[in-house]
């Protein structure tokens, strides 16, 4: 394994903003996500915790629906501004760790429908204290029947994740790609780098993410004030059970 690299909120942008779109064009369930947005979302506003390039945001603000998006990456933010030529969106830089300033310093004052974090974005946190934070700062943003929805997928169990590993990469690209991770099951953080190999070329692009469950999600969930109120397997609504890979989970304010 190379030496650990190391990491900031936007090292996951700066790593994967020119790829993103073109690797995982057809890694995800857009359409479904957004109808289950819109559906849970009605007049709105919403806020998207990672916005990335868009690929949720933009469909939810053609929709008609007001959509904030908090994103650490100047790089996805770019990608995302191209794109929306009509300035839909409404974007601000920062760390979702620390949603209350990233959004109180662009003026940002709306109560939301629905805060959502999709496809592992909330998992790029560094830590499970950070975790807390950025849902209890979600939950203070919300409508009093406001909803926060994570979308995430479901670990293996701690011990059969390998400590390190290289492995080829399932993605859309005219390069070799390899996944080298080295896994830390004290901090439960796995570090990683896609290797995109091309004729003369080299690229590396490291990422983090956490190791969380549902039932560590939802003791996070617990520490902010969120209880649980639906868990599904996926954005159409399959049922959640042990042999579910990934989890759309809905929380909500207690009391």
């Amino acid at each position: 394994m190379s030496p650990p690299h190391s990491f900031d909120p936007g090292t996951y942008g700066r790593s994967f903003a020119d790829v993103y779109d073109s690797w995982y064009a057809t890694a995800f369930e857009t359409d479904a996500a957004v109808a289950a947005l819109v559906s849970m979302a009605g007049d709105g506003p919403i806020l998207e915790l990672g916005v990335g390039t868009g690929r949720l945001a933009l469909p939810l603000a053609r929709a008609g629906i007001r959509i904030v998006g908090i994103d650490a990456s100047t790089e996805m933010l770019e990608h995302l501004r191209i794109a929306d030529a009509d300035g839909l969106v409404h974007t601000t830089l920062g760390d979702m760790a620390d949603v209350d300033h990233a959004l109180s310093k662009c003026g940002i004052d709306d109560r939301f429908t629905v805060v959502f974090s999709a496809f592992n974005t909330l998992l790029n946190l560094p830590d499970f204290d950070s975790v807390v934070s950025c849902l209890c700062a979600s939950r203070d943003r919300l409508q009093p029947d406001g909803r926060i929805v994570i979308e995430a997928f479901v670990p293996t169990d701690l011990d059969l994740i390998p400590r390190n590993s290289l492995s080829p990469a399932r993605v859309e690209s005219d390069a070799a790609v390899f996944i080298e991770t080295a896994f830390d099951p004290i901090s439960q953080r796995l570090r990683g780098r896609h290797i995109e190999v091309r004729p003369g070329q080299v690229t590396a692009r490291p990422w983090m993410v956490l190791i969380l469950g549902p039932s560590d999600l939802d003791r996070a969930a617990h520490e902010a004030g969120l209880e649980l109120i639906d868990r599904q397997c996926d954005w159409s609504g399959r049922p959640f059970t042990d042999a579910s890979t990934a989890h759309v989970t809905i929380y909500r304010p207690t009391g």
